[in-house]
Formats: C-alpha cells, structure tokens, sequence
C-alpha cells in the first residue's frame, strides 16, 4: 500500500547535517509517510550514511541520480514518490513533530487546497537573528504577500501530487525555485494555506546551495523581478509594484536596518525567540 506524504529531500555533500532533517521526520507523529533522500551527485560521505540508514529504516528510500542540481533534483525525488501528498524538507533544516499531523489534517478537509506551509522559526546564522515568522494563513493573504516575500518556506512546504503534475514541475532555475513553483500552482487555480502553528527550523548560512551559488545583490534582483511577475499574473493591485522597487534598494540598507524595513515596511509577522 502506497503512502498518505512522500517527504523528499535532496542532499549534497550533508555529512554535517544528519542531525537536523532525519531525526525531525521520523520522529513524526503522523506515522503514514516515506522518506525519500536523493543524493544530488554528494563528493563527501553523505551516500554511505544514507545507505546505512536505508538499511536499517523501512521507510526510507535512497536514490542516486548523479550531480542534477537543485530544482531537478526536487522534480527527481517527486517523480519517485508514491504519496498523495508531498512534504518538501531542505536536508540542513528541522521539523517539528506535529508538522505532518496538523498539516495532512487541512489538506484532507480542504480539496482545493494545493499547498500548505506553517509558522517557522528562521534562525540566520549570518546576521545572528533567531525569530519565528509568522506568515498569512488565508488564500488571499498568501497571494498577496507574493509582492512582498516568499510566503511559504519551502522547507516546510506540503502539497498536493497532483498540483506539482498539473504546474509541470519545479521549474529549471537557480534561484526562487520556491517562489516561481508557488506561481505556477496558484495560477492553476489552487488554494495555499499556512498552519498558525510552528512547524520547523530554517537555518540561514553561508554553506547553503544558494548562498554558495548566488551573490546576495544578485538574489535581491531576481526576488524584485519575480515580485513584480506576481502582482501581473496574479491580478494584485497595479500599486503593489512598489514592493518590487523597493526590494532593489533593500539589498543596499545595512543589515541592522533590514529588521525594522521588513516589519514595518514590508508587514513580515515575526516574534523574536
């Protein structure tokens, strides 16, 4: 019998973080899922400890398809799942034991909901901020925070199978794999939800895929220009635009200034922790 949630998870070179996504899905309360770990073409001992784990795990599958990079490797492991529902889970982050349970939950009420987040705790290593960011819980608010930020961290980012069928995949990209998928989905008609509850770690650090592959200024342009798509494909008010020239000139502020610009400016609900 196949699985309710395939989780998938790519890895690439993940030796030092076998501590953080593994244990947080098996120690799931939600039992009903399969675990699938694609080594996205590993140079250190990641594939080994994979191995080890699959040997000793029934509910964990590993695949080896070579050096993919990161959206083909995502539409890889999906393509594998067996799972209704799937449960996107970044191998350096954390989630929390409820996430599946409170998540599955809304999606199997709600049919046209294709896609569902949560409350997450960001801890940025870079500029030494730990906050939870609590993001809209509302169809419409989601849409509408698309001008503003990415409204559903994808690490903690479940979805209908058939969603990800119906947009085609992740697309072939560097950069806002995340974002532009959520475009592809909601312009297909599909409802997005957030879970008002905390539901996993984000940790930001310099070793991550994106910030080892893309400059910082660089990132903050393409997020301005995927912004602004949004407010066009996505019918939002012409003055939203705003929120993609402003994001230029917020990759220049100081660091100290960028809290006080996101909550104030940008309305990002965060609770220090």
């Amino acid at each position: 019998m196949s699985p309710k949630v395939s989780v998938v998870s790519t890895i690439y070179n993940g030796e030092p973080y076998f501590d953080r996504a593994i244990p947080g899905i098996l120690a799931q309360t939600f039992e009903d899922f399969e675990l699938i770990l694609v080594d996205d073409g590993s140079t250190d001992g990641s594939l080994e400890r994979l191995r080890e784990l699959e040997s000793r795990e029934p509910r964990v599958r590993v695949f080896t398809p070579g050096r993919l990079g990161a959206a083909a490797a995502y539409n890889y492991g999906v393509a594998q799942a067996r799972g209704e529902y799937i449960a996107r889970q970044d191998f350096d982050d954390r989630s929390y034991p409820d996430r599946l349970r409170l998540q599955v939950a809304l999606l199997d009420s709600t049919p046209e909901l294709g896609m569902v987040g949560g409350y997450y705790v960001l801890v940025d290593e870079r500029r030494g901020e730990r906050y939870v960011r609590m993001p809209p819980t509302d169809h419409p608010d989601i849409l509408a925070a698309m001008a503003r930020y990415v409204p559903i961290a994808h690490t903690v980012a479940t979805f209908r199978r058939r969603a990800w069928e119906d947009a085609g995949g992740y697309p072939l990209v560097n950069n806002l794999i995340d974002l532009r998928f959520y475009l592809r989905v909601a312009k297909l008609g599909w409802r997005f939800a957030n879970v008002p509850e905390v539901v996993g770690e984000h940790y930001v650090h310099d070793a991550s895929f994106f910030h080892r592959t893309l400059k910082y200024v660089e990132r903050q342009r393409d997020l301005a220009r995927v912004q602004a798509q949004a407010v066009k494909e996505l019918g939002l008010p012409s003055w939203m635009y705003l929120f993609s020239l402003g994001r230029h000139a917020y990759a220049y502020i100081p660091p100290s200034w960028k809290r006080i610009v996101r909550r104030g400016v940008v309305r990002s609900q965060e609770k220090d922790v």
